[in-house]
């Protein structure tokens, strides 16, 4: 088994296109020890199934996800989602490092975790340059 990124502080960074068995994430989560996940969710955003709501003032986001990846429960190190460019964002290409997670009923999420840009989170996994958090301003309305 290889990794697929060694960052400069030594994680591993996990980078997932395609669904896993809760075996799979078992033993490269066993294996590699200090990781990362970085899944696509991009399609999930795009479609709606995934949307994200910024608190204001603060560096958190709000989530709500229709149909998510079931194995994402399985996963014990840090989970990132690649949401892609996002209108929920600014048009921004973003990751959501999701913080807290739990199932509102069966097939639909919800949790908080911050995000980041899509460059920031190159950066770091490149040039271990620090991860700042994005701070979006509200809009109007709360989307999650």
């Amino acid at each position: 088994m290889e990794a697929d990124v060694l960052a400069p502080c030594g994680t591993i960074v996990e980078l997932q296109y395609g669904p896993l068995s809760r075996i799979e994430i078992d033993l490269r989560e066993r294996v590699y020890g200090d990781m990362v996940w970085l899944f696509h969710a991009r399609d999930a955003h795009l479609q709606n199934r995934l949307r994200i709501g910024p608190v204001p003032g603060r560096p958190h986001v709000n989530f709500v996800w229709s149909r998510p990846r079931e194995t994402l429960q399985a996963c014990r190190r840090p989970v990132h989602l690649d949401l892609g460019e996002s209108i929920q964002a600014d048009g921004l290409h973003v990751v959501l490092r999701i913080n807290r997670s739990h199932p509102r009923q069966p097939g639909r999420h919800s949790g908080s975790g911050l995000l980041y840009t899509a460059e920031a989170f190159h950066n770091w996994m490149a040039h271990g340059l620090p991860l700042t958090p994005l701070i979006l301003k509200a809009p109007a309305h709360d989307v999650a």
